[in-house]
């Protein structure tokens, strides 16, 4: 399956309700300290 972000408190950059779609920025934040800023959600067609 592959999971896309929805930012849920801005960081870095992003801003609330931004999706994030790039799987090596995924891979990076779900790493990350900012785990808790984001939600997953299924990606369309995945």
């Amino acid at each position: 399956m592959t999971f896309h972000l929805v930012v849920l408190k801005p960081f870095a950059g992003y801003q609330r309700g931004e999706l994030i779609t790039d799987a090596a920025a995924v891979k990076t934040i779900l790493a990350g300290n900012e785990a808790g800023f984001v939600v997953r959600v299924m990606a369309k067609g995945g």
